[in-house]
């Protein structure tokens, strides 16, 4: 689109002024100046009609995911594609739910690149859209403008934030072939070599290692080792009031500081809600980023809880904001039969702070009224994952 700027507006208007003043009361001089600025305004739309700037914009977003409270970097890189030199320009870039940011771009030679930057803070997590580009070049006189977009979008996911937690492995899950696949999902051998022992009855021949057999006079085969990777299941209880997005932001920093730290310690995890969202099977490191996105995305919620919530056969830790549960052994555990949790985790997000007292955890149970008080709390129940004795009571 092709408009007068403000400058070209007013001596446009000026200048019609002038011609009709000179029509009325008769002086050439007005009829000349009036035709002057008119034709001013003119030549420049014709210029910025038949010469348009021709650019093209790459976005860089650093970090691509970063945790709500951080600011991340946004970098447009503009190439001026044209063969003469391009007018100044002016960028106003989308952000999100139609804000916009704008830079300046001075004249640039042909082929020339400058790269323009501003740093974008956040405050929620979500995932925030970026883009496209709304181009703005004006004649050098300042008195015409050309609006183009240039369709450069990306994203940036803001996940809740991710508090480090000891090394923590969960307990074994009822699926002999998980790990198999997790070794073949990241490149991994599922037959690490283990060592040696004496051929028994039914043993595969080809595993036979011959040259110890012979050195030892008797028949030794091939002994590998089996993959071990556990599996937990984090749930979220997004029922009321787990489904206020306020809240919200506290039940998914927890569940996701749970969830990458399993992810990187080598297991499998999933996250999934009450109401039956979810995620695959996470498996590794390489899947934290899979988690985090979901757990920005996650927004509202519904008043149960999905019949196949949670998944048989693995560990299970459930986050719930439910204040009822705090104060309510009979909930607590009704919840915890439910779910067949290993773990249960309660918020007081009311009078959730940083300094907040309260907190603490009993076999089964953590109750946190604050951030950074996960890490000195959770526990699957021991290096083994084994789940301690007495914890049914404790959740009475």
């Amino acid at each position: 689109m092709i408009a007068p700027t403000r400058a070209g507006w007013a001596l446009l208007v000026g200048g019609l002024l002038a011609v009709a003043a000179g029509w009325i009361l008769g002086p050439v001089e007005f009829h000349v100046l009036g035709t002057v600025a008119t034709a001013a305004v003119a030549v420049a739309l014709a210029v910025r009609a038949v010469r348009p700037s021709r650019v093209r914009i790459g976005r860089r977003v650093a970090p691509p995911r970063l945790a709500a409270g951080e600011p991340a970097r946004i970098d447009l890189a503009v190439v001026n594609t044209a063969r003469r030199r391009s007018p100044l320009l002016r960028l106003r870039d989308r952000v999100g739910d139609g804000r916009t940011v704008s830079l300046s771009i001075a004249p640039l030679a042909p082929g020339e690149t400058v790269v323009g930057a501003y740093r974008l803070p956040t405050t929620r997590r979500g995932v925030v859209e970026l883009g496209p580009v709304r181009v703005t070049d004006v004649d050098p006189l300042g008195l015409a403008r050309r609006h183009s977009e240039v369709d450069s979008v990306s994203r940036l996911v803001v996940h809740p934030p991710i508090e480090p937690l000891p090394r923590v492995r969960a307990p074994l899950g009822d699926d002999p072939f998980l790990g198999e696949e997790i070794n073949r999902r990241h490149g991994a051998r599922a037959d690490d070599f283990d060592g040696l022992r004496t051929y028994v009855p039914g043993d595969d021949l080809r595993r036979v290692h011959w040259p110890s057999s012979a050195r030892h006079d008797e028949l030794l085969v091939r002994q590998y080792r089996p993959p071990r990777h556990g599996r937990l299941q984090v749930v979220i209880d997004t029922r009321p009031p787990g489904d206020d997005e306020l809240v919200a932001d506290r039940t998914t920093s927890v569940a996701g500081s749970i969830a990458v730290a399993l992810l990187e310690a080598g297991d499998a995890v999933r996250v999934l809600t009450t109401d039956g969202r979810s995620t695959p099977w996470l498996m590794g490191g390489a899947d934290v980023q899979v988690a985090l996105e979901f757990l920005a995305r996650l927004e509202g919620g519904g008043p149960g809880i999905a019949s196949d919530v949670p998944e048989p056969g693995s560990t299970v830790v459930a986050v719930s904001a439910d204040p009822t549960l705090a104060d309510d052994p009979t909930a607590r555990r009704a919840l915890v039969e439910r779910l067949v949790t290993r773990v249960l985790i309660t918020l007081d997000t009311r009078a959730w702070r940083p300094d907040a007292a309260g907190s603490g955890a009993s076999p089964g149970w953590i109750h946190l009224t604050g951030p950074g008080q996960l890490g000195r709390l959770f526990s699957l129940g021991g290096p083994s994952g084994a789940m301690p004795t007495g914890s049914a009571g404790a959740l009475r």
